[in-house]
């Protein structure tokens, strides 16, 4: 299952965007990188192994790469460190969010 076989009400559901879930603080550029965000929370919800948690957040960094390379060269060299610094900030506090498990989460 990918983020983009979600429903409507379970994006809703497990995602919440840029922060963490429940947090009162939402990061510099939240909007914009959104739905990057959103896929991250997807793959943190299946979650599974530290291994998977690395390449969900290696996955959001690209992501965003991927979204800065939309904009024009000067907001993309305004946005690019975000994603440095987004990436960073997971690493260092989404291990409370990440589901370790056996096997990853799947919806019925």
């Amino acid at each position: 299952m990918k983020y983009k076989d979600l429903s409507l009400e379970q994006k809703k559901e497990i995602c919440n965007g840029c922060g963490g879930k429940g947090g009162w603080i939402k990061p510099p550029h939240a909007a914009f990188f959104n739905t990057s965000c959103n896929r991250h929370d997807f793959s943190y919800w299946r979650g599974c192994t530290e291994e998977n948690r690395l390449k969900a957040d290696m996955g959001l960094y690209r992501s965003m790469i991927t979204d800065c390379q939309s904009l024009g060269w000067f907001q993309y060299l305004r946005y690019r460190p975000w994603c440095w610094a987004y990436y960073q900030g997971v690493r260092i506090s989404g291990k409370k969010y990440f589901y370790y498990a056996d096997e990853k989460r799947y919806l019925p």
